[in-house]
């Protein structure tokens, strides 16, 4: 049986990646600067890593996939900012995002491990349950942002993509995953072909299984305090 660190600062670990989560979607369109916005962003993801890493001391081997995959999105984000070549812009951008995906997937998967194995309601875990959602629609952020690199008409926006800056179209998109993972559906943003919009439903309905899942289990662990 595996063992966490104990003490004040491990149990509130999970809300400070929260507000930083927030913060960085918070501040991300106001920021001008791209370099700006594309160290803030791997700086969260390190941070989320490292986290990640630290609620699951079992991840050995998932270490150095985990770290290879951050490497290869902060690579994909520097040859962004590389001089103009012939399709180079449009590659570095899909391998940031395609790099992305499966690294919000195994940091989504960590951290709602990390819950399920708590038999207890905590702090600590009802926050890993909230940056696990917000990790998840980035997820599908990113791959939208790769149908829009790819066919900049995947989508309907207010402003079309190809006048849109790179880390502001990252933004909208963002936007739209969490509104699609919540199931508001402003409908400012809409979906076009097929792919998109198959894409955006998979991603409502996994909103709407999390939700009922996470519910259930934070009532059985609260049934179980109760009993015990």
């Amino acid at each position: 049986m595996t063992t966490r660190p104990q003490g004040a600062l491990p149990e509130w670990r999970f809300l400070q990646l929260t507000l930083v989560i927030c913060a960085w979607m918070l501040l991300s369109p106001h920021l001008q600067d791209r370099w700006l916005v594309h160290l803030l962003l791997h700086v969260f993801l390190l941070n989320t890593v490292l986290v990640t890493l630290w609620a699951n001391p079992q991840w050995r081997r998932i270490r150095i996939a985990l770290a290879g995959l951050w490497l290869l999105s902060l690579t994909g984000s520097l040859l962004a900012f590389a001089p103009q070549l012939i399709g180079s812009q449009r590659l570095a951008r899909s391998l940031e995002a395609a790099s992305l995906v499966p690294l919000c997937a195994a940091l989504a998967a960590g951290m709602l491990g990390f819950v399920f194995r708590e038999r207890r309601l905590t702090v600590d875990g009802i926050f890993a349950t909230v940056a696990a959602y917000l990790v998840i629609a980035l997820m599908f952020a990113q791959v939208y942002v790769l149908m829009l690199t790819w066919n900049p008409d995947s989508f309907v926006l207010p402003v079309p993509a190809a006048d849109r800056p790179p880390h502001l179209l990252r933004n909208d998109m963002t936007y739209f995953s969490i509104v699609t993972l919540a199931t508001v559906g402003y409908g400012d943003i809409l979906p076009v072909t097929g792919t998109a919009r198959m894409m955006a439903m998979i991603e409502a309905v996994v909103g709407q299984f999390y939700v009922a899942v996470i519910v259930a289990v934070f009532v059985g662990m609260y049934a179980n305090q109760r009993r015990a």
